[in-house]
């Protein structure tokens, strides 16, 4: 996966969700291409080009005083990939992960 020694293009995400709703979704957001995931960790290849997703810990966020929101930061480190290529594969992440609400 990604090569020892070459620097990624960082993108930093704080998301409104739990780890295991993170991982839930992984699935989704990579329809069958094969993944290494780790504790905190997910490496795979989106059109041959190695892309790592790395998961902070989770957190809440106080909304009021009888309502909180979970957050977990995001970093998707994207290995010799165009900038064309990762925001492709931004507008995907962010469909796969977008919440309805009403």
């Amino acid at each position: 996966m990604p090569t020892a020694g070459v620097q990624p293009t960082i993108v930093k995400k704080e998301m409104g969700l739990t780890l295991k709703d993170f991982y839930g979704e992984v699935p989704a957001l990579l329809e069958g291409i094969p993944y290494d995931q780790g504790k905190d960790t997910i490496k795979f290849q989106f059109n041959h080009k190695n892309i790592e997703i790395i998961l902070g810990p989770e957190g809440s966020r106080k909304l009021s005083r009888s309502m909180t929101m979970p957050f977990t930061p995001v970093t998707l480190c994207f290995f010799d990939c165009s900038a064309e290529e990762i925001n492709t594969f931004i507008k995907h992440f962010n469909l796969k992960y977008m919440k309805g609400g009403g």
